[in-house]
């Protein structure tokens, strides 16, 4: 049903906003968000939304029957093959860029929008072969991703689940003289026997110095007694991502450690509350940032408080200080401050928010204790 309802959203909103007769769609996510299709690779796939004669999804030979599968008939699947094809009336002869072009074609089309955030060359071929106008449908797209109805935020709860699952595997094995990619190895493999389809991006585990690497990759450092352990997992859900991270200690560990952990956790604590409504995002990381600098860390703090997630592990709203987002009911964004001392430590907590009709639901309940 929610399929139907976005395709209607697509012909009633975002067509008549952009002044055009059609969509084309070729970005993944937003292909999976209108299609329930998810392509092998990027730019293979295209997704046509006409105003009146209905949606068109165009995959590879390759790819007909599981397209047709996924999007359970809400939607008409075209072929295109460069090989010959016999007696297969819904296979079109040549590339992409050719398929695409014959829909059009065929639909008799003179205005459509695209993502401008995809290869120039097929927009640029569809203008010289049709001669259509064309605009920008990216940012009309994200407005509708940007609020995840109740389907959404399920299956984003249970890649939360999942991923907190596999954080108490980790949290279980991390001690003195096991490697960094054990730990990663062994949280993958609690998220896939969870039911995790993929992970939401490579993991990370990052012990002592190398915490203070925000993006750190998983390496083969053996942890160390008196260490912080920054791991950062998510799963990949029907689709949807988690983005979680812990800090464990492994004991003892310096006043220091205890000092940065316990500023970041107040960090985070403040930015929570100021999540509702009507607020500005830009105001949910000033808070986190306030904390930090009344404890004499906030130049250690280097990213943004946080991200939106669903469909991708990032994607709007951005929680930064030069972030022009109002919050609204149903967007999920993740809240995550830390401190990054080079050479030292590092520290990041990270959960995710559901901005509700009155304030934020807190959707992962891992503990953020120091354990």
């Amino acid at each position: 049903m929610f399929l139907t309802n976005r395709l209607k959203r697509v012909r009633d909103e975002i067509l008549p906003g952009l002044n055009v007769e059609a969509l084309v769609v070729l970005n993944t996510a937003n292909l999976y968000y209108l299609s329930h299709f998810t392509p092998i690779e990027d730019y293979v796939t295209a997704l046509v939304i006409h105003e009146s004669k209905g949606a068109k999804l165009i995959v590879p030979r390759l790819e007909l029957e599981r397209a047709e599968e996924e999007t359970k008939g809400l939607i008409d699947v075209i072929a295109y093959s460069k090989y010959t094809i016999n007696d297969m009336s819904n296979v079109i002869k040549g590339d992409l860029l050719e398929a695409i072009v014959k829909v059009l074609h065929d639909m008799k089309v003179k205005s459509i929008g695209v993502e401008f955030n995809v290869p120039y060359s097929i927009i640029d071929g569809i203008r010289r072969k049709l001669n259509v106008r064309i605009n920008d449908s990216s940012k009309k797209i994200m407005d509708l991703r940007i609020v995840k109805c109740e389907d959404e935020i399920i299956r984003i709860e249970k890649a939360i689940r999942i991923t907190e699952k596999a954080l108490k595997a980790a949290l279980e094995v991390i001690r003195d003289g096991i490697r960094e990619c054990e730990v990663a190895g062994i949280a993958e493999k609690t998220m896939r026997y969870y039911g995790a389809e993929y992970f939401a991006f490579p993991s990370i585990v990052a012990s002592g110095f190398r915490g203070a690497l925000p993006h750190a990759t998983t390496s083969e450092k053996v942890i160390k007694r008196g260490e912080l352990v920054v791991i950062d997992i998510g799963a990949r859900y029907l689709g949807y991502c988690s983005d979680l991270t812990r800090t464990i200690p492994v004991k003892p560990v310096s006043n220091e450690a205890k000092d940065v952990y316990y500023a970041v956790l107040e960090a985070q604590k403040a930015a929570i509350r100021k999540i509702k409504p009507r607020e500005k995002a830009s105001e949910v990381d000033k808070a986190a940032r306030d904390v930090l600098k009344e404890y004499g860390y906030d130049k250690y703090f280097i990213h943004s408080t946080g991200h939106g997630l669903g469909i991708e592990v990032h994607e709007p709203p951005r929680i930064s200080s030069c972030s022009e987002t109002i919050l609204k009911p149903g967007m999920v964004f993740t809240v995550e401050p830390g401190v990054y001392i080079q050479g030292k430590l590092g520290v990041r907590i990270e959960d995710i928010a559901l901005v509700t009709s009155t304030g934020c639901r807190i959707l992962s309940t891992f503990t953020r204790d120091l354990i």
